[in-house]
């Protein structure tokens, strides 16, 4: 693949993220879709994690549609009101002491290139190469769904939306919670942060009533 002149070269391998996040996802779409009317035969987890997370078959126009799906963190939501995207699955630092200067507060899109040149990609994120035809953000709180976004996975993956990113948008080295599979691995990743409230993002936006 190649992005703004660079060729990026996609290292294809399997990245454990959190455990046991299927049932929750089809949970969520399930509840989404049936709230809205909208009906379907089956929601499936996906044979290929790396193209979508589920997909759901047999939709009022006969389709199955594959589904990207992210759970944002409600109490980052409540804070800062962000998504966050994932930008780098896989990489690693190249000197140690790198890690404290890159790790903690989200950093300035200027930083960008001096961050890419202190570090050795295994593995780019997902707007680099999921298949979804849908992208799906949400968050629950104590009180139930506090909020859930719709996005085509063709908006998601284009360079246009990427170089949106690199430019205006902060990103962070990931912090490891011990309730994922990464949690063991010397590997690190990092995201991109953008504001739900992001112009560019919300003409981005779709009704789910339009999309299926």
């Amino acid at each position: 693949m190649e992005f703004a002149g660079i060729r990026i070269q996609m290292n294809i391998m399997n990245i454990s993220g959190n455990y046991n996040t299927t049932e929750r996802e089809i949970e969520i779409v399930n509840k989404l879709l049936s709230d809205a009317d909208i009906s379907f035969y089956s929601i499936e987890k996906s044979n290929n994690a790396d193209n979508e997370d589920i997909v759901v078959k047999n939709t009022k126009n006969h389709a199955h549609i594959a589904i990207e799906v992210k759970e944002e963190n409600k109490t980052r939501i409540q804070k800062y009101n962000d998504l966050g995207i994932d930008f780098i699955s896989a990489f690693h630092f190249l000197n140690s002491t790198y890690e404290s200067k890159w790790k903690g507060s989200p950093k300035d899109p200027f930083l960008l290139d001096l961050f890419e040149s202190e570090i050795e990609v295994i593995k780019y994120g997902k707007i680099f190469y999921s298949k979804a035809d849908l992208w799906l953000f949400y968050s629950i709180g104590e009180n139930g769904i506090i909020f859930s976004e719709w996005y085509f996975g063709k908006d998601m993956t284009s360079s246009l939306f990427i170089d949106y990113l690199r430019k205006n948008c902060k990103f962070a080295v990931n912090n490891k919670p011990i309730s994922q599979h990464s949690y063991a691995d010397k590997h690190q990743s990092a995201t991109f942060f953008i504001n739900r409230s992001n112009p560019y993002l919300l003409t981005l936006k779709q009704k789910i009533t339009n999309i299926f």
